[in-house]
């Protein structure tokens, strides 16, 4: 479990990191190689990175924020659904068939926001399959249909929004205005220190500034595009997808009567006799 979490921590160093990092490195020999000097203005330039990366960081924390909000309404609101079915007097065989219609919606939309299916379709089907079965069996809940409706209603706005979200990502002009600033930085940054220092600088001075400097722009914009997908379970921040799966112990079996998860909810339901064997 340990060495699974580090090496989600690890993709924050990728080839980009390499890339970036060999660049700094080698401005750093020429500088000194060749005792390049010029004078640049970082305030621009840091403006120029810091602005952009705050901009997407914030736009997909918000992207996380809100898938995380709509799946656990998509969840309550099917929980919900079953159980208003739950304590009608509808045949055992329907309720079982409204329970294998929900886990295979949320079944289909996790695969696709997972992308083991890049078909959306199956999500839509298993939705729409949801609606012929109330409209079918809406005489069993005739007493809480607005309900029943409301719910549908607020599932439907939920995969709507998943499917969007994992579609769209963040605008990707301030991406590439942030990486290019991060490059420039990288190749002139050396040639800059050299230019302000009044004297010969070191060596190792020269290149821990701008390694760790680098390594730290460079971390952040890893992150940004990291939690862009808010659903990938590989990454340090990804959403546990699969805690949004309708639990096993809503599950309803049938042995002569009907046995119920035990919660205060339905215990209470249970005191009413509005379960039926």
């Amino acid at each position: 479990m340990l060495l699974k979490d580090i090496k989600k921590y690890v993709r924050i160093f990728n080839v980009q990191t390499l890339l970036v990092t060999g660049i700094s490195i080698l401005s750093c020999y020429l500088s000194l190689r060749f005792e390049l000097r010029i004078f640049t203005d970082f305030l621009i330039i840091g403006i120029i990175i810091v602005f952009p990366l705050t901009f997407t960081m914030r736009e997909a924390f918000r992207r996380r924020e809100h898938s995380i909000q709509y799946l656990s309404l998509l969840k309550a609101s099917l929980q919900s659904t079953l159980y208003l079915f739950e304590i009608t007097k509808l045949d055992q065989g329907k309720k079982v068939e409204l329970r294998r219609i929900s886990d295979n919606i949320i079944d289909s939309l996790l695969k696709y926001l997972s992308k083991e299916t890049q078909d959306a379709s199956a999500v839509q089907g298993a939705s729409m399959e949801l609606g012929v079965f109330i409209k079918q069996h809406k005489k069993a809940v005739k007493n809480n249909s607005f309900k029943v409706f409301s719910f549908v209603l607020r599932m439907n706005e939920c995969i709507e929004f998943l499917l969007a979200v994992r579609r769209h990502h963040t605008p990707w002009g301030p991406k590439v205005i942030a990486l290019i600033s991060i490059y420039a930085f990288a190749i002139f940054y050396p040639a800059s220190v050299m230019f302000s220092a009044s004297t010969n600088i070191e060596v190792w001075n020269l290149l821990i500034m701008t390694v760790m400097k680098i390594l730290i722009l460079i971390s952040l914009y890893n992150i940004q595009v990291l939690m862009e997908d808010p659903f990938n379970v590989n990454t340090p921040d990804g959403i546990r997808l699969d805690d949004f799966r309708l639990s096993s112990e809503n599950t309803y079996e049938v042995s002569g009567n009907l046995i119920l998860p035990d919660s205060p909810i339905s215990n209470s339901i249970k005191d009413d006799k509005i379960y039926h064997n």
